[in-house]
Formats: C-alpha cells, structure tokens, sequence
C-alpha cells in the first residue's frame, strides 16, 4: 500500500468508526454525556493505553487509564494499534465537533518570533507523490 492509498483507508476507517459511534449514541448534539469534555477524556485515554502497550505495558487494556471518563465503561482493547488508535482519534474529531458547535474558535495560530524553527530537529520527511 502506498501513502496515498495508506491516507484514504486512515480517513475511511476513522468516518467508519465516526458513524459506529453516531449509531451507537445518537447525534452528538442530543447528548448529555459530553458536554463536560468526556469524549476528549476517552480519546486521549485510549490513546493513553495504546501507548503504554507499545511500551511494553501488556495490562495496558486491564483498567481504564486515569484520564478516562469516570463515569464511562466499557473501555477495552478494539484489537491492534490501528482500531484502538482510530477509536481515539475519532473521540477526538467528536470532541473538536462539539466545541465547534459551541462557538469555540478553530483558528490556527503561526509560529511567534521567539519559537525559532530548529534545523537540526528538522521537519518531518515528505511523502514523494
């Protein structure tokens, strides 16, 4: 598989799992459950785990990281790196949703002055169409 096949399976398998979650829970703007910044919570906590399992933590699935929502269950292991990084990630997206809808400001801000861009760490390579 090439980056640009690589790229379009990435994006259909987080709106795969996007939808999952909107048929699973309802539209994200009839939900109570997250206006308190929960989804963020299980985005960041299943990325959380993953992380701990690449880094040798085989119980990294057993209990719920810290940062997971409290009041949630259910949080388990979707498989592999791949699915338990496309849940979080689509968590994510479904907490950037919500903000918006609540008016929040998604402007991008440049590098200041003073936070110099480094040669020696570089940028990251680019993919060569």
């Amino acid at each position: 598989m090439d980056a640009k096949q690589a790229e379009a399976k990435v994006y259909e398998l987080i709106f795969a799992e996007i939808g999952r979650q909107n048929e699973m829970w309802g539209p994200l703007d009839a939900r109570r459950d997250v206006s308190r910044g929960e989804l963020f919570e299980a985005g960041v906590g299943q990325l959380d785990a993953v992380f701990d399992r690449r880094n040798g933590d085989e119980t990294a699935f057993d209990e719920p990281p810290p940062i997971y929502p409290e009041g949630w269950s259910g949080f388990r292991s979707y498989g592999g790196d791949i699915p338990n990084i496309v849940v979080g990630i689509s968590f994510l997206i479904q907490e950037t949703k919500r903000l918006l809808m609540n008016g929040e400001d998604p402007t991008r801000l440049s590098r200041r002055p003073d936070q110099s861009y480094n040669p020696v760490t570089g940028l990251p390579a680019t993919i060569e169409a």
